[in-house]
């Protein structure tokens, strides 16, 4: 018959361990707002860092449609000039 092996743990070995579980939530307790107001000010950088970004890419997209009406008009006219040259 194999032999039953079992564990004693005392209510003073208890008593500590729930000592340091509760030493340890206290500790993340007293760091939460901490953490929280670290991640609001993340959250508003993230924010502000896509509007930036948005901007300029806006930027780029009104300087690009302004390089293509540029050159629709010089093709349009080249026709043209070079009727009035030759």
């Amino acid at each position: 018959m194999a032999e039953e092996s079992s564990t004693r743990i005392t209510m003073k070995e208890l008593y500590i361990q729930v000592q340091k579980i509760q030493s340890m939530i206290e500790k993340l307790t007293m760091q939460l707002p901490g953490l929280s107001e670290q991640l609001d000010e993340l959250e508003r950088d993230v924010h502000n860092r896509l509007n930036d970004h948005e901007q300029r890419i806006r930027k780029v997209e009104m300087r690009v449609w302004q390089a293509m009406a540029v050159v629709a008009v010089v093709a349009a006219i080249f026709p043209s000039v070079l009727g009035l040259l030759g």
